[in-house]
C-alpha cells in the first residue's frame, strides 16, 4: 500500500502530469542531434515508466544512457519489471491524454496534428517567492528530462525493442 500512496501523492493530478511531460519533451529536443521533437506515443510510454517506483527509481543522470538503464533491470534479475510497461500505457492512457491536453492548454507544449509531434515551448517567467515547486516535484521532473535525454538517441522502433514493447 505504501507504494500506491507514493505514487498518488507525485502523481494525484494530470496538471503534475503536464510539467512532467514538459520536462520530458525539453530533455528530448535539447539532446536530439537534430533537435527534434519527440512524437506523441513517447509521452504515453514516458507516463507509463515514471508513474512506477520501481521503474522510475533507476532513472538518474549517473547511467549513461537506455541501454544501462536496461542493464540495471538485467543485473538485479529483474529485467521481468520491463513486461509490465505495455499494461500500464493501457492503465495510464486517460491521464496521459488529460496531461497533455492541459500542456497544451496552459501553452507548456503544442502537439502538431500532421506530424504527431509534442514541441515544448520555454518558459522564461520564473515562479515567485512561495510559488516554487516541491523538491520531490523537481526530482520527478529531472528525471523525466533525463529519460527524454536517453530516448532522444533512439527512434522509436528501438525504443520499443528495448523495452519490451509492441506498438
Amino acid at each position: 500500500m505504501g507504494q500506491l500512496v507514493e505514487e498518488v501523492k507525485l502523481w494525484n493530478t494530470p496538471i503534475l502530469g503536464a510539467y512532467y511531460l514538459w520536462r520530458f519533451t525539453q530533455g528530448f529536443i535539447n539532446n536530439h542531434r537534430n533537435g527534434d521533437a519527440p512524437i506523441g506515443l513517447l509521452h504515453f510510454i514516458v507516463t507509463a515508466i515514471l508513474t512506477n517506483k520501481k521503474l522510475a527509481k533507476p532513472i538518474t543522470n549517473q547511467r549513461a544512457d537506455l541501454q544501462s538503464y536496461i542493464r540495471s533491470f538485467e543485473d538485479n534479475h529483474d529485467s521481468d519489471i520491463l513486461l509490465i510497461i505495455q499494461e500500464r500505457i493501457k492503465i495510464k492512457l486517460e491521464y496521459t491524454l488529460q496531461a497533455i491536453d492541459i500542456g497544451v492548454s496552459e501553452g507548456l507544449f503544442v502537439w502538431d496534428m500532421e506530424t504527431g509531434k509534442i514541441y515544448s515551448k520555454d518558459i522564461t517567467k520564473k515562479p515567485r517567492r512561495g510559488n516554487a515547486l516541491k523538491n520531490e516535484y523537481v526530482k520527478e521532473g529531472n528525471k523525466a528530462e533525463t529519460l527524454g535525454k536517453w530516448l532522444s538517441q533512439h527512434d522509436l522502433s528501438t525504443i520499443s525493442n528495448y523495452l519490451k514493447l509492441v506498438l
